[in-house]
């Protein structure tokens, strides 16, 4: 396997101390991308949200390195619902959706029963996917750090492919997490390694993209997709299954 060419997932707060896009644009040239996608918390540039895409445009200009403006939010029910606004689409090349603590019927108020809280996971994905407002699922399957921790071993492979199916269909996006390790502390990594390369693996029978991202909080740490090369080696993914950073 080649370079991975580009990481879509790098965290900056407009509102806090951090990295800056200018910063992280210098990591991502210095470490060979192709590509960088620089994502904010939704709700910190719901305000300015066209400000903040035209300022990350300046800041790459004059780049060889393709900078991507793009928002993330936390994904609120298990039907799916997110506090996010319709024109985040058509401001940002990258919409990024993920289950939180505070995701009803999974980061809180768990149901009683496995199958229920099964269905509740499922469905709440597949009403992001449904819903059109976002092209990427963030974190996919975060869920060993939930009150009821399911391990990617446990999701039954007819849900996988209802869901894969239904992402292929609207063109929306698996990330694959330079941290996904970090969700399932109760996994050595390489057991989590082989259950989520199977959750991959049904993803990529029903043709579903993946776009790569370091989850990275600081400028160090940009382009460091080391783990996710790892999980493709694993899963069998190629390079030709990433979406093209490049074309958004």
């Amino acid at each position: 396997m080649g370079l991975i060419p580009g990481d879509g997932h790098v965290n900056i707060s407009p509102a806090q101390q951090g990295p800056s896009p200018e910063q992280c644009l210098r990591a991502a040239e210095a470490a060979g991308l192709e590509a960088v996608g620089l994502v904010a918390n939704f709700g910190e540039v719901q305000a300015n949200l066209g400000e903040y895409r035209e300022r990350l445009e300046a800041v790459g200009r004059d780049s060889p390195v393709r900078v991507i403006a793009a928002v993330q939010a936390e994904i609120l029910d298990s039907s799916g619902h997110v506090d996010i606004s319709s024109n985040a689409r058509e401001q940002c090349a990258l919409v990024l959706a993920y289950l939180s603590t505070r995701t009803a019927g999974i980061g809180h108020d768990v149901p009683v029963r496995w199958e229920r809280l099964v269905d509740s996971i499922f469905s709440c994905l597949l009403g992001v996917v449904a819903g059109g407002l976002f092209n990427l699922l963030a974190y996919p399957f975060n869920l060993g750090r939930f009150p009821a921790p399911i391990s990617p071993a446990q999701l039954p492979v007819e849900r996988l492919e209802e869901l894969g199916t239904a992402m292929a269909e609207a063109e929306v996006a698996c990330e694959l997490s330079n941290r996904a390790w970090w969700w399932y502390p109760e996994l050595s990594v390489a057991q989590f390694t082989e259950e989520f390369a199977h959750v991959l693996r049904v993803f990529s029978r029903c043709g579903v993209k993946f776009i790569a991202g370091s989850d990275s909080r600081d400028s160090s740490g940009v382009g460091n997709l080391r783990y996710v090369g790892r999980l493709m080696h694993e899963a069998g993914v190629e390079l030709s299954q990433l979406v093209d950073l490049t074309r958004l």
